[in-house]
């Protein structure tokens, strides 16, 4: 039973191991000398017979050391050869295939002398690759690995360690990730870049030739400037090695870090017991890095060990910040955010480029919490986060039912409440100030049934080109508020099941939600189909009250009333007729019509229409109104439902892609 996983970057400059207990998160690196977990990607070999083979093969800072401090006496003694930078000819050279070999022998013996033996042979080892390497590189690392003792080691991308990295540690949201991720590998020994979408490596690039060692000979060509006659003496004695790739590529580092914390830093440190790099700046570190030449010790290095140069190198100067801007913009389609590894990527000019190429916000690019080790990490906690994620994928699969019930559920009390302030809207703004007071209005003098049936159609055509705006405002509101809040809960539901999201925007809503403002096919507002409705309610309303008034007045009990009543209601109503003989002679329905037209007394309107009857009519009137508007609640819940659960499934779907890696 597998109980550890070992992931490892094999880098061209320092390679990194991670060690993580199956399915957990204790992740801790592989220290084998200083302080640094990073192991010089190196080997040096001692031809002196009886040399210890607890010692030798030589790696890491060690091997370096060692060399770098060995004058020549002791180089021809010990019989020393010093190989670095053979990662990227392991195809190609079967020396360079053996020097890695030889490389994670030494790697499993000096972790056994550390007592920390890796029993890799026994665990699950996951290595990394550039995702630009091709099918025979990968099987060439694997049996590298398998010769070496790591057993049937599995092979993987290096930028899905660094996404691995960033979704265990919780940095990224998702749903940017899986839009589209940069991952940014800029190393010791090269600068690779890799677009992930939903999970996948889209494409790959990047450029062997640029990496950090760059870097690290640029400050090597600085000291022997600053420090005259250094160059001759550190050929002499053999410790260019040991200057230029350790020392300088220590204090790089410094410098580095030092700058991106205080630009204006005048930067001095010692080179060991060789010389002093005094008063270093950003400036002249940029004139430096914008016209770079590898020295003759860099180039002679090469040469002798067979490693290809870029032909930049080869051409002269070349502008190394420009270099990586050129590589970076040979893809930039559609990147949401931007992670950060390899010790290169500290650099200042880095983060700037990406933001000034890429044009995406600063808080989308983030450097990894240990960008040298970060795809080693990644690596060591897949089998976890996998098991993680397809826990969530489980749960949030499970719960979107009641998830989504409850949306609705909200949905429509709030549509509710919105309604309600509608039908109040409409109750206030038509029926209390336009009917109510016409009707008021026609109390006050003498009236007839034609006139306030006009007054009342007037107002209802006044009131169609005011009320969908208000309708409008209203509604609108209401939606851009649900449509909101709907998000945020969507947002607050996964967070709860360990998602970060960093919050679902919330989107315009399809065709069909916006019919419920706009009917794109006839450009008519909802609030005008539902202004006609209204307007048909209160025509009805008007046919009510001129017919409770000619009936109270054509009806029996109206002709007694007419009869019997004040002396100023007979002599206004009757208009000097006789109200029996017209009943008898016209009939009902021509007596009616007659009276649209008959000049009326206020006070036998404030009779037949009491403010008791227009409270009546006024609850019946928000009745209808509420009616008509409770028909929308269920539609628009729906169709809000309908635009939050995709986004559930694709972040399910996200969730399959990242478990399938």
């Amino acid at each position: 039973m597998v109980k550890k996983v070992i992931g490892i970057d094999f880098g061209t400059s320092n390679s990194y191991v991670t060690i993580c207990s199956y399915g957990k998160r204790d992740k801790s690196p592989l220290h084998l000398s200083g302080k640094n977990p990073g192991i010089d990607t190196c080997v040096l070999y001692s031809d002196r017979p009886g040399a210890d083979p607890s010692l030798f093969p030589m790696i890491g800072e060690q091997a370096a050391q060692t060399y770098g401090q060995a004058d020549a006496k002791a180089i021809a003694t010990e019989g020393y050869r010093y190989h670095s930078e053979f990662k990227p000819n392991i195809v190609a050279n079967t020396k360079a295939k053996q020097y890695a070999i030889d490389f994670f022998k030494a790697i499993d013996r000096d972790a056994r002398l550390n007592f920390n033996p890796l029993s890799a042979a026994e665990n699950l080892v996951i290595v990394g690759v550039p995702s630009e390497a091709n099918d025979c590189y990968r099987q060439t690392l694997r049996e590298i690995l398998q010769k070496a003792g790591f057993g049937q080691a599995e092979i993987r991308d290096e930028p899905i360690g660094a996404l691995l990295t960033e979704l265990g540690g919780g940095r990224f949201n998702l749903s940017d990730i899986m839009k589209g991720l940069l991952v940014i590998d800029f190393g010791g020994g090269t600068c690779d870049f890799a677009f992930l979408q939903s999970g996948k490596v889209v494409r790959s690039w990047g450029d062997f030739g640029l990496g950090g060692r760059l870097f690290d000979d640029l400050f090597f060509r600085w000291f022997i400037e600053l420090n005259p006659g250094s160059a001759e003496k550190l050929r002499r004695e053999k410790r260019e090695i040991l200057v230029r790739d350790l020392w300088c590529r220590r204090i790089k580092e410094e410098f580095s870090e030092t700058i991106a914390r205080n630009p204006k830093a005048a930067f001095t440190r010692e080179v060991g017991r060789y010389g002093q790099l005094v008063n270093l700046t950003k400036s002249e570190f940029i004139e430096r890095a914008r016209h770079y030449q590898p020295t003759d010790s860099f180039i002679e290095y090469h040469q002798k060990n067979q490693i290809p140069l870029s032909p930049k190198l080869q051409a002269g100067q070349v502008d190394l910040i420009a270099w990586f801007g050129e590589t970076l913009r040979k893809y930039s389609n559609q990147i949401e955010t931007v992670s950060l590894s390899g010790g290169s990527s500290k650099w200042y000019f880095v983060s700037e480029i990406c933001i000034e190429e890429l044009k995406i916000a600063p808080d989308k690019i983030l450097t990894s919490f240990n960008p040298y080790g970060a795809i080693s990490e990644g690596l060591s906690i897949l089998p976890s986060v996998l098991a993680e994620f397809e826990d969530k994928k489980q749960n949030i699969e499970k719960d979107k039912p009641d998830f989504l019930d409850e949306i609705k559920k909200n949905i429509k009390s709030s549509v509710k409440n919105s309604c309600q302030t509608i039908t109040d809207s409409v109750l206030i703004e038509l029926f209390d100030r336009q009917i109510v007071e016409t009707i008021k209005s026609a109390r006050q003098q003498k009236f007839t049934i034609n006139q306030l049936e006009s007054d009342l159609q007037e107002v209802v055509r006044k009131y169609e080109g005011v009320f969908p705006d208000l309708l409008d405002q209203i509604f609108c509101q209401a939606l851009a508020t649900l449509n909101d809040t709907s998000f945020k809960n969507l947002d607050k539901w996964l967070e709860e099941h360990g998602l970060k999201t960093g919050g679902h925007k919330a989107e315009p809503p399809p065709d069909s939600w916006r019919d419920l403002v706009v009917d794109p096919e006839v450009g008519k507002r909802v609030s005008e189909r539902l202004a006609g409705t209204l307007a048909k309610s209160v025509t009805a309303l008007m046919a009510s009250i001129v017919a409770t008034i000619s009936a109270n007045l054509c009806g029996g009990a109206g002709l007694s009333l007419l009869a019997a009543g004040p002396i100023g209601l007979i002599a206004g109503a009757a208009g000097g007729l006789v109200l029996s003989g017209l009943a008898w002679g016209l009939g009902s329905n021509r007596l009616k019509e007659k009276l649209k037209k008959i000049s009326l007394p206020g006070k036998l309107l404030e009779l037949i229409i009491s403010d008791s009857k227009l409270v009546k009519l006024r609850h019946e009137f928000g009745e209808s109104i509420d009616k008509d508007l409770d028909k929308l609640t269920d539609r628009i819940a729906d169709q809000i439902s309908e635009v939050i659960e995709p986004k559930i499934e694709q972040v399910i779907s996200n969730l399959g892609l990242i478990n399938a890696l």
